[in-house]
């Protein structure tokens, strides 16, 4: 009776009989080493992943970093040449010498002196009738240049001689008759350095009967000088 073989169904024997490949512990097996693996590949790619966003974050610094260095390097010296630039500009502005004058302005008996000119003031000073017909004073008188540039004779005369009747200061005037032309060529021509013009001022003047006085500046300061010139009219 032990040495008998037990009775077995057909499906019984089957299934005692499957390869192994079939059977319900290898395919489990099998699963479980396949998820295992798909989990592994997953992690392994994570991993990575978190591993090189650092990398690639640290040298995206660093890119910037040193392109910020060069620029400020670039820019440095250009901005250093510009302050350079500026401070020796004030330098010079603050060196630039101020001008001296051996003779600001001097007059004595019809002759008026500076560096920059000289009129000498004829005697021949007469009331005379302007284009308009009224009362004028005409003073001639010869001017000599001593700048190095072209001037016109009224403009020099106009800024640093002025004449007055009481404090009313005198207006020029347009000449007529043979007059006329000595004071126009002295409102519009130029003398050249070193040269001479023979001129002559027209003023108007509010009263014929009371006397006009003529003041000279210091062409430094543009102050009034101490002494005047005075033409009696009556």
């Amino acid at each position: 009776m032990d040495n008998q073989k037990p009775n077995m169904t057909r499906s019984q024997y089957r299934k005692t009989h499957q390869p192994f490949y079939k059977k319900t512990p290898f395919i489990v097996t099998l699963i479980v080493i396949i998820l295992a693996v798909i989990a592994g590949i997953v992690f392994w790619s994570v991993s990575n992943s978190h591993k090189d966003e650092p990398k690639q974050s640290s040298d995206n610094v660093e890119n910037v970093q040193s392109n910020k260095s060069a620029e400020n390097n670039s820019t440095d010296p250009a901005e250093s040449q510009n302050v350079t630039k500026d401070d020796n500009k004030s330098d010079g502005q603050k060196t630039e010498k101020k001008r001296t004058y051996d003779n600001p302005g001097s007059y004595n008996h019809l002759d008026y002196k500076s560096d920059d000119f000289e009129f000498k003031i004829s005697n021949d000073v007469r009331l005379v009738k302007d284009a308009n017909g009224d009362s004028a004073l005409l003073v001639k008188y010869t001017y000599t240049n001593k700048t190095d540039s072209n001037q016109v004779p009224q403009k020099v005369q106009a800024e640093n001689m002025i004449l007055k009747q009481g404090d009313q200061v005198l207006a020029p005037t347009g000449g007529d008759g043979d007059y006329s032309e000595t004071v126009n060529k002295s409102n519009l021509n130029e003398v050249k350095p070193g040269e001479s013009f023979e001129g002559a001022l027209l003023v108007k003047v509010n009263d014929p009967n009371a006397d006009v006085n003529m003041y000279f500046k210091n062409i430094e300061t543009k102050q009034d000088l101490n002494t005047m010139q005075p033409f009696k009219l009556s």
